[in-house]
């Protein structure tokens, strides 16, 4: 539960019922409604919505990422439900697999080829030709989404002597193949996938294959990661990767041409030969993209072709990736906020154009940066601003050929929480959606904002249930301002039960950070705040060693620092949130990967408070109610964790460190004339 001092907005989806963008076609109220189950939606009418592949047709194809409702037996995926299937054939002319077509579900160890093809991408391929649509292939190599039998011997994955089928586990290093038999096995799948796609008459369609995805590691001096592609293979898996997937293409378009209606002897077969990409993530980051157009265009893999040689291989190639003629184009996700610096990703999308033939924006979302009644609108903004910024490149010359947005709708995005994509769970185009079509017709942004902020006060958050309407619920998490935080895969949030920090609840929830990375944590929108002087609490609980909690403003201010322990730890400090800060965030962070636990959240506003947290009896807000432990519907117990005492480490006070980040210092977007 939550409680406030004054009186603010809650719920995101009610503030926005209330009007708070004013924009063009949007009333008061639409696209807030969640999907519960396709077949129970009432979806817009989305006939006459503006083609974004019409309106880019002189810049880029514009695609979409989807899955299908068969491969996971949810209604809310896309293929399969057709008022979805007409929102992507409306808008789109190009799709992405989201899943459907990774190696985790279309490998098969006891197959010849080591393909067992997916039903579910063999569904959504077969739609994209009935619709003639451009399809996007991803991904034929990963570290992740892989059965791990694929770098076992007898194809059996071993972890501390057990049977394993996990991508993430580290292997018994006697079950591990050779070299040689890893290359032939890698060989083999590749080849295996090309030919079922060319057999059953998708070449036409296919336009692109991420070959290999997320290879980078900018910490390492190679710029690679240690996946067991690299720790088996070494570092060249990748030139052979792209080396199999061009001598595949190139063999079965010769041998499949007819199918398609052409002549292998005279015609161009370009056409059904699918250009061939690098993907990766953070791609707009200067030292990882260095890495990436290093190991792609100037490391020799293949020196003077001593290694490997091959027809496809480009004669007077230098042995590099690209100089070979293996590689067509780099991809860059684009998982962004709605705060980054659009120039940075600019200036990255330049590098890569003058390194390969062709870029790809290959997986873009934008998140949300605040969680009150002005979401919406930064968004909007934000959306413009990248493809006015998108235009410009593309028109100053920049190889962009392809933009594929990373969803449909919000409620069914992999990140959900911060409501990055262009259209509402029951189709409705957001604002972002009109933004972008501002953007194709050269319009300038005319969006506005109400300003509906009320006055922020004391807060305090303890994840507690609560009565309402005679209803028993949970803190959402949203609602409350709280949001997974990190530049790679996000933690994932939820309420835990019977681990917690607060005196005397009947039940006991905190916030459980799951992650498997230590990039990924939580942050706490504090962005209401802006102006004013707070002094914010949080009791965390970590098997990590150290805890750092910071204000992020755009740029990165460690508040507080200290060790930790098995036991709740208080963290507390004071700081300035800037008055004309665009989105302002309070983060926590540890030193490792292990899962954390968050409760009782207070901020205390005032320059002269004294880091003390906030308590339910200071509060005149509704009381804490006492229920029983099944009370609470959905709640889940916290895995491996035993319940806790509430004795505290010494309170962490930072009260002398008032953090007060000028204007200057924060990294603002450029405003485009």
């Amino acid at each position: 539960m939550f409680y406030r001092k004054s009186p603010v907005r809650g719920r995101l989806g009610a503030v926005l019922a209330a009007a708070v963008i004013m924009v063009s076609g949007i009333e008061s109220g639409e696209g807030i409604r969640m999907v519960e189950a396709a077949q129970e939606t009432e979806y817009a009418d989305v006939s006459e919505y503006e083609r974004l592949d019409e309106l880019y047709r002189d810049y880029f194809r514009f695609g979409v990422a989807c899955e299908a409702i068969s491969h996971w037996n949810d209604r809310n995926k896309e293929i399969g439900n057709p008022a979805k299937e007409e929102l992507i054939g409306t808008v789109f002319n190009s799709i992405t697999c989201g899943n459907e077509m990774k190696p985790a579900y279309n490998f098969d160890p006891e197959s010849e080829s080591l393909v067992g093809f997916n039903p579910a991408a063999k569904e959504m391929l077969d739609w994209a030709v009935r619709h003639d649509m451009g399809v996007r292939g991803h991904t034929l190599l990963w570290h992740s989404q892989v059965n791990p039998a694929i770098f076992a011997k007898d194809f059996q994955a071993y972890a501390d002597g057990e049977l394993t089928n996990s991508d993430s586990a580290e292997l018994d290093e006697d079950c591990l193949v050779d070299r040689e038999t890893l290359l032939e096995r890698l060989k083999t799948y590749i080849y295996g996938v090309m030919e079922y796609t060319y057999q059953n008459g998708y070449a036409r369609n296919i336009y692109a294959w991420d070959v290999v995805n997320e290879a980078a590691d900018e910490n390492n001096e190679d710029g690679l990661r240690r996946s067991y592609w690299y720790k088996i293979i070494g570092p060249d898996y990748l030139y052979y990767a792209f080396l199999y997937a061009r001598e595949a293409e190139t063999v079965y378009a010769r041998q499949y041409a007819a199918l398609y209606g052409l002549d292998a002897g005279t015609d161009d077969l370009s056409e059904i030969m699918p250009k061939l990409f690098y993907n990766d993530y953070n791609e707009w980051f200067e030292d990882r993209s260095d890495k990436i157009v290093k190991f792609l265009t100037q490391d020799p893999w293949n020196e003077n072709h001593a290694k490997v040689n091959s027809e496809v291989i480009a004669p007077d190639g230098d042995g590099t990736i690209y100089g070979d003629g293996l590689l067509d184009g780099i991809g860059m996700q684009g998982h962004l906020t709605d705060a980054q610096d659009i120039d940075q990703y600019m200036r990255a999308l330049e590098k890569y154009s003058a390194a390969v033939d062709e870029v790809h924006i290959t997986e873009l979302d934008v998140g949300c940066s605040r969680t009150d009644e002005t979401a919406w609108y930064y968004q909007a903004e934000f959306y413009h601003e990248f493809f006015a910024g998108l235009i410009e490149a593309v028109e100053g010359g920049a190889k962009l050929t392809s933009v594929t947005v990373w969803g449909l709708t919000d409620d069914a995005s992999w990140r959900v929480d911060a409501n990055p994509l262009l259209f509402y769970g029951n189709l409705d185009k957001k604002p972002a959606f009109d933004a972008v079509v501002l953007a194709a017709k050269g319009e300038a942004f005319d969006m506005t904002v109400a300003e509906t902020l009320q006055e922020a006060g004391d807060l305090l958050i303890n994840f507690e249930p609560y009565v309402e309407d005679g209803a028993v619920k949970n803190v959402e998490l949203r609602e409350a301002g709280i949001l997974g935080r990190g530049t790679g895969h996000q933690a994932v949030l939820k309420l835990a039960q019977k681990t917690n920090h607060t005196e005397g609840a009947a039940i006991g929830f905190a916030l459980q950070v799951s992650r498997k990375e230590q990039d990924a944590g939580m942050k706490f929108d504090v962005s209401r705040y802006a102006g004013k002087t707070i002094t914010v609490t949080m009791h965390v609980m970590t098997e990590d060693k150290v805890i750092r909690m910071g204000l992020d403003t755009g740029s990165d201010a460690v508040l507080v620092e200290t060790d930790s322990a098995e036991e709740w730890t208080a963290l507390s400090a004071r700081c300035t949130i800037p008055e004309d800060v665009r989105a302002a965030y309070i983060y926590l962070e540890t030193d490792g990967a292990a899962d954390f636990y968050v409760d009782d959240i207070s901020v205390v506003c005032g320059d002269d408070g004294e880091g003390e947290a906030l308590t339910e009896e200071a509060e005149t807000a509704q009381p804490q109610q006492s229920m029983q432990e099944n009370a609470a519907d959905g709640s889940e117990r916290a895995a491996d964790r035993p319940e806790t005492g509430k004795s505290d480490r010494a309170l962490v006070v930072i009260v002398a460190a008032v953090v007060v980040c000028a204007a200057a210092g924060i990294a603002f977007l450029r405003k485009r004339k």
